[in-house]
């Protein structure tokens, strides 16, 4: 049965759509943006119209509708202006992870890729981890080397990670296992090469990261072979757009591991099978007696630590813009603080012109990106660790500052109350609020008896979290589990 489809919003995962759907038998009616400098131009080959467009095709009526806008609140608006404004009810709508996924299923190229292949199954069960976006020093990539170091050490030689090419600073124990491809987001390239790979590993189990490449490589061989290949996704965040992907999948999925009892909540809730959805807490170094000192001496500056990824400012995930505010307001409040940042990205270069305009030069200092060697050293020179992002799966680097006995004073992002009670071994406050936060500081700061009570308690809470043995144990058990 043909399928046509209309698409809004004529930006990057527009284009990336129409170049997926030129290789399917799905065709595109109409391309629409509400932009009118757009209208008149084209995309990918396509000409963009006005939402006007939708007022005079009778054929529109009948065609799959998809938002390409990736924010869930943005497409809300969208939406209700296309009501509002042009009394059009988007009739059968589908997001755009599905209908990358709808597209590959009818494409004739990959479909005879996965119908040739011949299946071996002789051949030891291959483990395939996925690192779609390469190895850098993020906490999807690394706890995925850790748990793949523990397997190999363990025996499971025939365990292995999916990477983006690239140079990475690799464990020695991980030669041989990492399986370079190229990947460029969903480009059909990227799909066929994936497949190629899943299909020379199988029979396999595949561990996603995210809705990703791999994801949909894994998917398309699943349905075709569903005997010789199991899939088990990991959630690492906590999102509307993750919740939707994850579930428009599920068919597919054996099992999902969220990263914290929040997001197996939520996807228990959404509709996931409460048997196939487990919670896990991703190890990490950590010490069973902690050894270190804080700034008691009140003559000194607190010491404040945020370590991860500078991502944007107001629109991005680890509101880099708030952090900037909360240095700020600390000044504003007389607070004596040293604010050290361990970690680099996009948002680097306006943080520093922050600093120079709000005269902060000599309270923040920017230390690059540290490599994970060194994480440990660097948070037993902190007393206090930030968080301000207004979405997180768990937050590796809160943890690992816990165990290393720094103070948390984070956002309520998904999975801290696990780890941390409010008052007790750290604060909570919650989201985008860095005045809140700044009033937790200035406390600490005037009362650094309070340091190194709190510091131990969020190391002792975490130590028993941090051993990778039941870590792998339950792996072994799950990837064990044929059913």
């Amino acid at each position: 049965m043909s399928v046509s489809v209309i698409l809004y919003g004529a930006g990057k995962r527009c284009e990336n759509l129409c170049r997926i759907l030129r290789y399917s038998d799905i065709e595109i009616l109409a391309i629409i943006d509400s932009s009118s400098q757009k209208w008149g131009m084209e995309v990918a080959g396509y000409r963009i119209e006005s939402p006007e467009i939708l007022r005079k095709l009778e054929t529109l009526k009948d065609a799959i509708f998809c938002i390409t806008v990736a924010d869930s609140n943005a497409q809300k608006k969208i939406r209700g202006r296309l009501w509002a404004v042009y009394q059009y009810l988007v009739p059968q709508e589908i997001d755009y992870f599905s209908l990358v996924i709808m597209s590959y299923k009818r494409n004739s190229t990959i479909g005879q890729t996965i119908t040739h292949y011949k299946s071996d199954r002789g051949k030891e069960e291959s483990i395939l981890f996925d690192c779609y976006n390469g190895l850098g020093l993020g906490g999807v990539e690394a706890w995925t080397m850790d748990l793949c170091k523990a397997m190999i050490g363990a025996g499971r030689s025939s365990t292995y990670i999916i990477s983006n090419t690239g140079t990475y600073d690799v464990p020695p124990e991980l030669a041989g296992h990492i399986l370079y491809t190229d990947i460029d987001g969903f480009s059909q390239s990227s799909i066929r090469n994936l497949v190629d790979l899943i299909l020379d590993h199988m029979p396999c189990q595949v561990v996603t990261c995210t809705a990703d490449a791999v994801m949909v490589a894994a998917y398309l061989v699943k349905e075709a072979c569903p005997n010789m290949i199991k899939i088990i996704s990991v959630i690492h965040n906590d999102r509307e757009s993750v919740y939707r992907d994850q579930l428009s999948v599920r068919e597919r999925i054996d099992a999902y591991a969220a990263v914290s009892q929040d997001i197996r909540n939520e996807m228990i809730q959404r509709g996931a099978t409460p048997e196939k959805v487990y919670s896990i807490t991703c190890p990490f170094p950590c010490e069973e007696t902690l050894d270190r000192t804080y700034t008691e001496n009140i003559s000194l500056p607190v010491r404040i630590g945020y370590a991860g990824r500078m991502d944007g400012l107001e629109h991005s995930q680890k509101r880099m813009d708030l952090l900037l505010k909360l240095a700020d307001r600390l000044k504003v409040l007389g607070v004596s603080f040293r604010l050290e940042l361990a970690g680099g990205g996009v948002a680097w270069q306006s943080m520093e012109e922050f600093v120079g305009l709000h005269q902060l030069e000599d309270r923040v200092r920017f230390l690059g990106c540290l490599p994970r060697s060194e994480l440990s050293q660097f948070w037993k020179s902190i007393d206090i660790c930030v968080n301000l992002a207004d979405y997180e799966g768990r937050s590796l680097s809160i943890i690992e500052a816990m165990g290393n006995g720094t103070v948390p004073v984070v956002t309520a992002t998904s999975g801290v109350r696990e780890d941390i009670t409010d008052g007790v071994n750290g604060y909570i406050v919650p989201l985008g609020d860095y005045q809140l936060m700044a009033e937790r500081i200035a406390y600490l700061a005037e009362h650094r008896e309070r340091l190194p009570e709190m510091g131990r308690q969020a190391h002792n809470i975490v130590y028993p979290k941090s051993l990778m043995g039941p870590h792998l144990e339950f792996w072994k058990e799950l990837l064990a589990d044929r059913h």
